[in-house]
């Protein structure tokens, strides 16, 4: 469509009268929505890059969506959960198909280990012995296999994603890698590769882009074809879910979990190869032996900190030892059948990335451990992906749209471009359609100790008990920690007289569902409450954030971003530190106000807001709210 022609159209479409107002029931024109969708129909015609920050309300979705169906080409779309991917599949793709009257073949892309392996679920039985209830699930899936025509696990009945026979059965990297499978016709992870290159809308989310971008970077042929419009939603996350793919993490889970299949392995395919079993049996020995010199705490070390334990740097280099013992003996047995092969391709990158974890000594990467009395976890991630993510920006080329309500501070979006690598684009910041001034509040109450005070938390729920009162619950509590969590658990608790939701004790989403229904709630959050949590109505009226979301000082993610950026003649703390506290503020304070009926307070604690010389900033960057520091307009205003 030409420009001229798809700006005409997208004004008739987001009309008063238009064909969005005959789909979409109480439809009213945003003019945000229209800003961003004229944006996008541009950067999608000059094969552009955008960033746009869209608040809460403007209907980003199908702002990038109607100008993508309009322009026929091929887009890429990629969401931060894969119940967005289903979202937008199965709901809102389909009715914007209707309203632009163009119906491009759409796909839902998940990730390799989504889909069934016919090679692997034809050995799963040889594998050790399964239980009752195993053998039935086991023969659910190939009934299910023998009619499935995407072989989507999810959609297998009485299988999910936390039961151990998924992983038994689904595609596996390494196994795909070393064996020359027979079943390739049949296999559906290869079919799903072929319906994306021929597909108009692709769907995917970061987790999977990032997982393809890691391996292009490793000069691997991968899942997603080259496409005209790669657009992101959600798009803050980006940065920090490509730098996982892009790293590497070895846990005790893993290793114990790879003794099991090394013991399988041999039992179906090379019974007579009991040395195999005993040089596996060696490395679970070595695994407690390791844990153990690290004591008995919950806690990340540093690099510096673990050069500091000659014992674990030697436990270490004996791991390494063990691996690569077992890779010279899989590599001698792995003819012998897949699952050996695949273990062999497997342990053999695991040589090759603990060898680089013990060497490495790049600044631009930092490696941390975390521990516990029964566990570890040893990681390495590249500080910075803007390097991996401008080279393949450059290889596939086409347009590149970024948006979220949450991608700018004191409106300029610095940070998450540099991030990116993103050196120049468009920019747009949207406002909010919602009225602010009139649909809420934020009390920030006075006299309130440092937040490293012991009694701080008490002090904070003491402020805002009288909310609570008034309110009759209705109320997110969020936190910066599982600690503060739990007391304000232990101090609310014999006090409460309704219900009481407490993230940890249940899954979010029933957590979140009861917490609708209940009538005098109150749900207490970490993290994973701050973002993608939507609960419109009377049913959330206040909520509470303790602490301006800084990372802990400790951190050794922190620590050597922080020493990068003074080697570059940087400030870490108002490059780093300060913009991602203010992202992921602006994220939990975006919980409140979700609708143009909502009405709510936000109660925001932290006295660094007003006393540090930063807070303006920050204060700066949030909704504009009336900003209330005694309680006695807030009741009034809860009162209503």
């Amino acid at each position: 469509m030409a420009k001229s022609d798809l700006k005409t159209t997208l004004t008739t479409i987001f009309a008063c009268d238009g064909r969005l107002s005959e789909f979409v029931e109480g439809y009213q024109p945003r003019q945000a929505q229209v800003d961003l969708a004229q944006a996008v129909a541009k950067s999608i015609d000059d094969a552009g890059l955008l960033v746009a920050e869209a608040g809460t309300g403007t209907g980003k979705t199908f702002a990038y969506l109607i100008p993508a169906i309009l322009s026929g080409k091929k887009i890429l779309v990629s969401t931060a959960t894969k119940n967005l991917q289903q979202q937008l599949v199965l709901k809102d793709l389909p009715k914007l198909k209707k309203i632009c009257q163009r119906y491009p073949k759409t796909l839902l892309l998940k990730g390799r280990e989504n889909y069934l392996c016919q090679a692997r679920l034809e050995l799963a039985p040889l594998q050790e012995a399964l239980s009752k209830a195993e053998k039935q699930t086991l023969g659910q899936i190939q009934v299910w296999a023998s009619k499935t025509k995407t072989g989507d696990l999810s959609e297998c009945p009485g299988l999910t994603e936390q039961d151990g026979l998924w992983q038994k059965v689904c595609a596996k990297l390494e196994f795909c890698q070393a064996n020359n499978c027979q079943k390739d016709s049949d296999c559906f992870y290869p079919q799903r590769k072929v319906q994306a290159s021929e597909a108009d809308i692709i769907v995917v989310n970061h987790h999977l882009f990032c997982a393809d971008l890691a391996l292009r970077e490793q000069g691997i042929s991968e899942l997603l074809p080259a496409c005209d419009v790669y657009i992101f939603d959600e798009a803050h996350q980006l940065a920090d879910i490509a730098a996982q793919f892009l790293g590497f993490n070895l846990s005790r889970f893993q290793l114990e979990e790879l003794v099991r299949e090394i013991k399988e392995a041999q039992a179906a395919e090379a019974a007579d190869s009991q040395d195999l079993v005993d040089r596996a049996q060696a490395l679970q020995a070595h695994l407690k032996a390791l844990n153990a010199t690290l004591g008995s705490w919950d806690k990340r070390w540093t690099w510096q900190e673990l050069q500091a334990i000659p014992a674990f740097m030697d436990a270490v280099d004996e791991l390494l030892s063990h691996l690569q013992a077992l890779y010279d003996q899989l590599s001698q047995l792995e003819k012998r059948g897949k699952l050996l092969a695949s273990l062999a391709r497997k342990v053999q990158n695991w040589v090759e990335n603990l060898a680089h974890w013990i060497q490495s000594d790049d600044p631009t990467q930092v490696r941390w451990v975390e521990s516990s009395q029964a566990r570890f976890r040893l990681s390495l991630v590249p500080l910075n992906v803007d390097g991996p993510f401008n080279r393949q920006r450059a290889a596939l080329g086409g347009s590149w749209i970024f948006t979220s309500a949450t991608l700018s501070v004191q409106g300029q979006f610095d940070y998450f471009m540099h991030r990116l690598g993103v050196q120049k684009a468009e920019t747009l910041a949207l406002a909010s359609p919602f009225d602010y001034s009139k649909q809420g509040a934020i009390y920030h109450p006075v006299g309130l100790p440092d937040p490293k005070q012991s009694d701080y938390i008490k002090i904070c729920l003491r402020a805002v008990w009288p909310l609570l009162q008034l309110s009759g619950g209705r109320a997110f509590l969020l936190f910066t920690s599982f600690k503060a969590l739990n007391e304000a658990k232990a101090i609310l608790a014999p006090h409460w007289d309704g219900e009481l939701f407490v993230q940890g004790e249940g899954d979010k989403n029933s957590l979140l569902e009861q917490f609708k229904q209940a009538k005098r709630a109150i749900l207490l959050g970490t993290q994973s409450f701050w973002e993608g949590v939507d609960v419109k109505g009377d049913a959330l009226q206040l909520v509470m954030i303790d602490r301006i979301p800084f990372s802990p000082p400790d951190d050794p993610i922190v620590q050597a971003r922080e020493a990068y950026l003074k080697s570059q003649g940087l400030n870490g703390f108002a490059h780093f530190q300060l913009p991602e506290a203010i992202m992921n503020l602006k994220q939990g304070c975006g919980r409140l106000i979700r609708d143009t009926e909502d009405r709510g307070v936000l109660v925001l604690c932290d006295p660094r807001l007003t006393q540090k010389g930063y807070g303006k900033r920050i204060r700066d960057s949030l909704p504009p709210f009336p900003w209330y520091e005694q309680p006695e307009p807030v009741k009034q205003f809860l009162s209503k």
